[in-house]
């Protein structure tokens, strides 16, 4: 082994090992959380710093066998002669530490202290191959939320933005949200925000959006549907750079509630209504409406229209029927924005539909709770990147 090899596992294991002890000490407060408490909010996080994790702690006492071992050195004296070493760690190292950890750990990095800060600030992160995450938020009544990962562990945090929000769309990270007389970008993990140009309505009822790509990327185009009536659909478009939305109307008869919006290829959207009733449009050079009807997968002819993706309906209703997410109460309402996971599997997409779930009788007490399924994913942006 060469000394520069020496010398990089050396500083590797300190900078892991000071990692840990740090993360322990600055940036997790051990709680408990049952289900009964699932909603109360735990603590204030800053902005820039991770959510709060429930964990659960080991009550075996240390006795003296357990401790024989251990450097007698006080902690602080050995932090003290580690931090000359582990603060002068290239910041490329660094970089490269921070990448491979996952999601949560990763933003446990970013606070330890200024130097991790900095090194990992260029850093877009993503969970590999991990099912989508449940940001579950009240919209108008605050801005307290609650994020479940896919092993229904629990994060609890304010996010300022989520404050009067409503979600439209989710993909690669993003959110798109709605608040009155403003539309933008959010990403809940890295706190970006991108805001889109004349906003053109001034509240959402049956609106569901989608986007093409990244809004980084210079190809992005959102696309807003509402339902005007059962006879005609009303789609705002916005391509990147452009500051004037584009109308298109399209009438027929006896449309339903569009569900789930899906940007498909080229420059296709498609909107499903959750039974088997879809609207497409196409916003090429010559804007086109087509009306389809969904059948599962079975053997069709070549000229019906497949599509590549997995729709998973009803996801969280059966999650909440299985017992893995039971926030909701007997009164409560909820409704959520669905996802779309690129490349799910090597043939196909997946996407995550969007749902609503009223309270019995529609009771005038009950609570309302807004949620949508996110890509664990740290979106970077430049500073003053725009539209």
């Amino acid at each position: 082994m060469t000394e520069l090899s020496r010398v990089s596992l050396r500083a590797l294991t300190y900078c892991i090992n000071l990692f840990i002890a740090f993360r322990n000490v600055f940036c997790f407060k051990v709680s408990q959380a049952d289900s009964a408490s699932s909603m109360e909010l735990t603590s204030d996080i800053h902005p820039d710093s991770p959510m709060e994790s429930t964990s659960q702690v080991d009550p075996t006492p240390i006795t003296p066998e357990s401790t024989s071992n251990v450097d007698p050195t006080p902690i602080d004296s050995r932090m003290a002669v580690e931090e000359g070493q582990w603060s002068d760690l290239p910041h490329e190292l660094l970089s490269k530490i921070a990448s491979g950890l996952g999601l949560m750990d990763f933003l446990s990095f970013r606070c330890v202290c200024k130097d991790w800060h900095m090194a990992s600030s260029k850093v877009s992160h993503e969970d590999k191959y991990s099912e989508p995450w449940f940001l579950i938020y009240q919209g108008e009544e605050g801005s307290k939320c609650s994020l479940l990962n896919n092993e229904h562990k629990r994060y609890v945090s304010y996010i300022l933005e989520l404050d009067g929000a409503t979600c439209l769309a989710s993909y690669e990270g993003w959110l798109l949200l709605f608040r009155p007389d403003s539309l933008f970008f959010f990403c809940p993990f890295s706190k970006a925000k991108i805001e889109l140009p004349n906003c053109p309505f001034t509240e959402v009822t049956e609106h569901i959006a989608a986007f093409s790509s990244a809004p980084t990327t210079q190809d992005c185009t959102v696309v807003v549907l509402n339902r005007q009536s059962i006879f005609e659909l009303q789609l705002f478009m916005l391509c990147r750079g452009e500051k004037v939305w584009t109308k298109y109307s399209y009438f027929g008869c006896n449309f339903n509630r569009m569900r789930t919006a899906v940007f498909y290829e080229e420059k296709e959207f498609h909107f499903m209504d959750g039974w088997n009733g879809m609207i497409s449009f196409n916003a090429s050079k010559t804007p086109q409406w087509t009306t389809d009807i969904m059948y599962p997968n079975q053997d069709l002819s070549e000229e019906v229209l497949v599509l590549d993706n997995t729709i998973r309906e009803n996801l969280f209703q059966r999650h909440n029927d299985n017992g893995f997410l039971t926030f909701l109460e007997a009164n409560d309402s909820l409704s959520t924005c669905g996802t779309t996971i690129s490349n799910y599997t090597r043939q196909f997409d997946m996407t995550i539909g969007g749902e609503s779930i009223q309270a019995p009788n529609n009771q005038s007490e009950s609570r309302h709770f807004k949620a949508v399924w996110i890509q664990p994913k740290y979106c970077y942006v430049p500073p003053g990147q725009t539209w």
